[in-house]
């Protein structure tokens, strides 16, 4: 009875023990399920496209990147390397000027052909003037130009040894289809430094393909347009037109007049007689002209002459700048299918456009980095809230 005993105990230990290594099992892989679901959804929401794909040849594509701008840091040797990514974080973590969070785009971009210099490419909303200024003086922020390069992929981590593999093999591949290359080759890193399955690399580099680029270029000049315009301050015009579909960039300068690199205060005091003006670079595939001077001349009054509310001035005045006789025409004839739709005659100045200067930094982006101060809360926001409610069809939220 008591070996009966002994033995019903030693099966149920047995069995309590093979439970419990089941259930260790089972919450071990639970875990490891979590681990790769959080991995792949951040991973997922940090990766951005900034090229377009021009053509495939066997297992290299060939690409069209976009103007990026870059925050890098060069270590000082090879060994150095693996720490450069914690020098960059820093500064989108918060470590620069304004304190402020940037949002980690994918890929990491390392510079093999610079001393493995370590690049972020920072989000489309920023340009050189409206991201703040590092913290550590060790990093460099500047705008790279658009360009057309062939890349080739390979996953898992990435090291020395494999570099040299791929670089080799995006070489026979351009060599076979007869495209010239530069020597400037680079390794993107993709999911960096969260993902550890399925890890993504590839090798790029800028091409010398002159027939395909000017066609490229002559493809992105037909359907990229500007135009400037003024409507009193600048920061409302920019404010308006930033969110708007089909509208690429928005930068606030000076045009009209006739002092070459004019300051905002010579402007202001009337001594340039150049206009507080928006140069607005737009795709005409997405967005017409007309459909710009819709919201133009929504947006502000153009019967009253040099002046807005309560800013008055020449340099406050509602103005188009044209860039070609055509241009010219259809904006005539916008004005005059618009004429009747106001009380008073359109005063708006309808001027061939000459040179445009940037604005200082501290105007860029103005409404977006101060929307609480008073100016924008009385001024500004009630224009937007107006133009995004008669012509929401225009904006993107």
């Amino acid at each position: 009875m008591i070996r009966e005993l002994y033995n019903l105990c030693f099966k149920m230990g047995f069995l309590f023990i093979f439970v419990k290594k089941q259930m260790k099992i089972i919450t071990l892989f639970s875990i490891f399920l979590f681990i790769l679901f959080f991995t792949l959804k951040v991973t997922g929401q940090s990766e951005k496209t900034h090229y377009s794909i021009v053509k495939k040849i066997n297992n290299i594509e060939i690409r069209k990147y976009e103007k990026l701008i870059y925050v890098s840091y060069t270590p000082k040797n090879e060994k150095e390397r693996n720490s450069s990514f914690q020098n960059i974080a820093s500064y989108i973590f918060g470590g620069n000027s304004r304190n402020e969070k940037i949002s980690m785009t994918s890929p990491v971009v390392i510079k093999i052909h610079n001393k493995n210099e370590m690049a972020f490419i920072m989000p489309k909303e920023y340009t050189l003037n409206s991201l703040p200024k590092s913290n550590n003086k060790q990093l460099s922020i500047y705008e790279e130009s658009s360009a057309i390069k062939a890349a080739i992929k390979y996953s898992g981590y990435s090291n020395k040894e494999k570099e040299k593999t791929y670089i080799k093999k995006l070489k026979d591949e351009l060599k076979k289809a007869n495209i010239k290359y530069k020597n400037d080759f680079e390794l993107l890193v993709y999911d960096s430094p969260y993902k550890f399955i399925n890890r993504r690399n590839e090798i790029i580099v800028s091409i010398q393909n002159m027939k395909e680029e000017k066609k490229l270029e002559d493809n992105e000049n037909k359907k990229n347009h500007t135009i400037h315009l003024g409507g009193g301050c600048f920061w409302c015009v920019e404010a308006v037109f930033e969110g708007v579909i089909g509208v690429k960039n928005v930068t606030s300068g000076y045009s009209g007049g006739e002092i070459k690199n004019p300051s905002y205060k010579e402007v202001s005091r009337g001594l340039t007689k150049h206009a507080e003006v928006c140069k607005i670079t737009y795709d005409t595939n997405k967005i017409l002209l007309e459909d710009i001077l819709k919201i133009f001349f929504l947006s502000h009054d153009p019967t009253t002459l040099n002046k807005q509310g309560n800013d008055i001035g020449a340099h406050y005045r509602s103005i188009v700048l044209y860039n070609s006789q055509e241009e010219k025409k259809r904006i005539n004839d916008y004005i005059l299918s618009i004429e009747n739709l106001f009380d008073d005659k359109i005063v708006t100045e309808v001027k061939k456009f000459n040179n445009f200067y940037n604005a200082e930094e501290y105007h860029q982006d103005y409404y977006r980095e101060n929307s609480n101060a008073p100016y924008c809360n009385i001024v500004i926001t009630p224009k937007i809230m107006k133009v995004k409610k008669e012509l929401s069809k225009y904006y993107s939220e």
